[in-house]
């Protein structure tokens, strides 16, 4: 059985649009030019690709979904083939998919996209961000090659490189009674307001903090911010409990916080780069997994020294 690159490339456009007509214009081709080609992949692979809605344009079967998924992985192999094909043994290029858990985003994402950048010019990359359910499905589906993410609640069919640790700490206003302690043991404040980061995997993770301890937290406020919980806590409203640390100790409005270490042995969560084990990185993504290495190593070894 031989499907060729144009009807993968076809297929492929229909699904981004979810229309016929778009896709052709995507493409500048005919609108026939896809429905054939969607045809032609359908008799060939023996399964139905679309369901056909009429006034609203198309949506992927089951089935359809699988190829559209096995599709993309060989439409980015065929990519990059082409780009590196003219110049063999330099430096990767072409384009790169990655997805980046949405509370490391603001304190990482930023100098990792710059830094990459200036090392690999001619690799294009492009991000999305989510909760952990959002890159789990990104990567399912083939639309996302790498992730950038914690290795809390992850499936078996992931393979996962941790790259660094990030134990929890908690974080009081300046004033706090205290703000001058080198660390503290979470039993020591929890009866006090808590500020709680609502993220789907934040919350989960201090959530067994406090139960693995025995402990409830007095949960006052909730946002899925990180710089909102920061602010509520610089402005005495509770204490609240993060894990990336940052390189300034006030938040948005001007407001002093403190930073406290925990003496409690609890799980600390691991920053991890995240792909399906069946999928084989190419060399654009080894090449973003090796910064990685070197930019969370880095980082580790400056904030040592702070």
């Amino acid at each position: 059985m031989e499907v060729s690159l144009r009807l993968l490339r076809y297929f492929s456009a229909a699904a981004d649009h979810g229309n016929v007509t778009l896709a052709a214009k995507a493409l500048n081709v005919s609108q026939p030019s896809i429905s054939q080609a969607v045809a032609q992949l359908e008799a060939t692979l023996g399964v139905q690709l679309f369901v056909r809605q009429h006034s609203r344009g198309v949506a992927l079967t089951p089935a359809g979904t699988e190829v559209l998924r096995e599709a993309r992985k060989l439409l980015a192999h065929a990519a990059d083939f082409r780009a590196n094909l003219a110049e063999v043994g330099e430096a990767p290029r072409g384009s790169l998919s990655v997805g980046c858990l949405a509370y490391l985003v603001p304190r990482y994402l930023g100098p990792m996209l710059s830094g990459f950048a200036a090392r690999h010019p001619q690799i294009e990359v492009t991000f999305r961000e989510g909760d952990q359910e959002d890159l789990v499905r990104g990567m399912m589906a083939g639309q996302i090659e790498l992730s950038l993410t914690y290795d809390l609640r992850m499936p078996r069919q992931f393979a996962l490189e941790r790259l660094r640790e990030l134990p929890p700490y908690v974080i009081v206003a300046a004033g706090h009674r205290l703000a001058r302690r080198k660390a503290i043991a979470l039993g020591e404040i929890v009866e006090e307001p808590c500020v709680l980061l609502d993220l789907p995997i934040s919350r989960d993770y201090f959530d067994a903090i406090f139960g693995a301890l025995g402990l409830v937290p007095n949960v006052h406020y909730r946002s899925a911010s990180v710089e909102a919980v920061r602010s509520f806590v610089a402005n005495g409203l509770g204490y609240s409990i993060l894990n990336h640390t940052t390189r300034i100790a006030t938040s948005y409005d001007g407001k002093t916080l403190a930073s406290l270490p925990l003496t409690d042995e609890v799980r600390a969560p691991r920053v991890t780069a995240a792909h399906l084990k069946s999928l084989k990185l190419r060399p654009a993504a080894l090449a973003f997994l090796d910064f990685a290495r070197d930019f969370f190593r880095t980082e580790a070894a400056e904030e040592s020294r702070l």
